[in-house]
């Protein structure tokens, strides 16, 4: 009774993708989630919109995971973007591509994509066991011969899937079990770290700039006064320090340098779409325009009005100065704090606030056209346990729903 074919552990994006796609084929398939109900990770992801995938190109999909890329060839030939946002179209849910090429879903609800996922894993039968931990996995010469559960329940397949994601959001789920087992079964592990993840920062002015989006904006990353990263976008002030698009994207280089104990400094271009030379000329109009009020006035008609008083505190400009007062010196002062403001980044935050985790089971101990272990003979990997990670726009999310249904494919090909 407790025989099935294929086992798949982890209910998450991969492992929903992976179960589904072995089940079509026939086989008997059973899907095991710790939590009480799967995909809590995937049900909470883009702000609960859920950011499934991009319509970049194959290329530039390759390109955003670094030089771990190509190893994703085989997965997105074979199920990309064009084919999960089909596969959601066929369980009713719509979609939408917004700015920077991101597909989410038409309600802006990511339990719709849940839902869809779940109906396809059980439309194709498979067995779904929530609240269902894997304590042991079992292995006999070179294949795993059975699961054991918590509660001592003993599972058998000819085949395993991995699908248990990384360590980010522990309370979702991922806890690093998958890690755990990988080792136990001769894997490396390339060491698990926070990516996608706010950073911490050291400033008096954190209270009064919380909750403030910046759109468009440049972010310079310096460690040691030396520049290491240039980007642009949007980002949003934290009560500890900052998050967003762009902060999420330079989080794992940052947590790199300040593991190798660099001072790091990010310098915000408030004004990157002008020169300097044409912003100091609109500060020369500004400020003669505003004449006789002071210079909080004229700022906010070149900053959100939550950032003026840090603009003025930043540029130690009296709260009563006027305008018509503002000499060279000055006005090249608040020119330099537009194009350059400086803060000091302490640290980032834990693995546990991370959107992904970076690191994870070394791929060159991966079959890549199958996802199979090359150390195990019956064992496959997908999703975020394997060492891939890539910026926010959707590129993660494509890579679990791509090794999933990779990894469900060759799981059944062999029996």
């Amino acid at each position: 009774m407790n025989n099935f074919d294929v086992i798949v552990i982890g209910a998450g994006a991969s492992g929903l993708i992976a179960a589904a796609t072995a089940a079509k084929t026939g086989k008997s398939v059973c899907l095991f989630e710790k939590k009480s109900r799967p995909a809590i990770k995937l049900s909470i992801t883009g702000k609960g919109r859920c950011n499934i995938t991009n319509c970049a190109p194959l290329r530039d999909f390759i390109a955003k995971f670094g030089n771990n890329g190509p190893f994703l060839y085989s997965a997105f030939n074979k199920f990309f973007s064009s084919d999960i946002l089909l596969l959601l179209e066929q369980y009713g849910v719509e979609t939408k591509l917004e700015r920077g090429g991101r597909y989410f879903p038409c309600c802006d609800d990511a339990n719709s994509v849940v839902n869809a996922l779940i109906k396809f894993a059980k439309d194709n039968n498979v067995k779904i066991k929530t609240s269902s931990s894997v304590k042991t996995m079992i292995k006999i010469s070179n294949r795993i011969k059975e699961i054991i559960l918590e509660n001592d329940e003993v599972f058998h397949a000819q085949n395993y899937i991995l699908a248990t994601g990384g360590m980010s959001y522990p309370n979702t789920g991922s806890t690093g079990d998958g890690y755990k087992f990988a080792k136990q079964f001769g894997h490396t592990i390339i060491p698990p770290t926070p990516a996608l993840v706010p950073i911490v920062i050291n400033s008096p002015y954190l209270k009064q700039l919380n909750g403030l989006k910046l759109k468009n904006i440049e972010v310079t990353v310096f460690a040691n006064n030396k520049e290491e990263t240039k980007i642009f976008g949007d980002m949003e002030w934290t009560v500890f320090g900052a998050t967003g698009p762009i902060i999420l994207n330079i989080s794992s280089l940052i947590y790199k340098l300040l593991a190798e104990k660099k001072e790091i400094v990010i310098s915000l271009n408030l004004k990157p779409a002008l020169t300097k030379e044409i912003l100091d000329k609109r500060l020369i109009r500004e400020l003669n325009k505003f004449g006789s009020l002071t210079v909080k006035n004229m700022l906010k008609e070149l900053l959100p009005v939550q950032m003026t008083d840090v603009f003025m505190k930043y540029t130690k400009t009296n709260l009563t100065k006027k305008c018509s007062s503002v000499n060279k010196e000055e006005r090249l002062n608040y020119l330099t704090a537009l194009t350059d403001m400086k803060f000091s980044v302490t640290s980032t935050r834990s693995i546990n606030e991370a959107i992904i985790t970076k690191g994870g089971i070394c791929l060159n101990e991966i079959e890549q056209k199958t996802m199979k272990s090359k150390i195990v003979d019956n064992l496959y990997f997908c999703g975020e346990i394997l060492d891939l990670d890539a910026p926010t726009g959707g590129f993660n999310l494509q890579e679990a729903f791509s090794t999933g249904y990779l990894a469900g494919e060759s799981s059944v090909s062999v029996i």
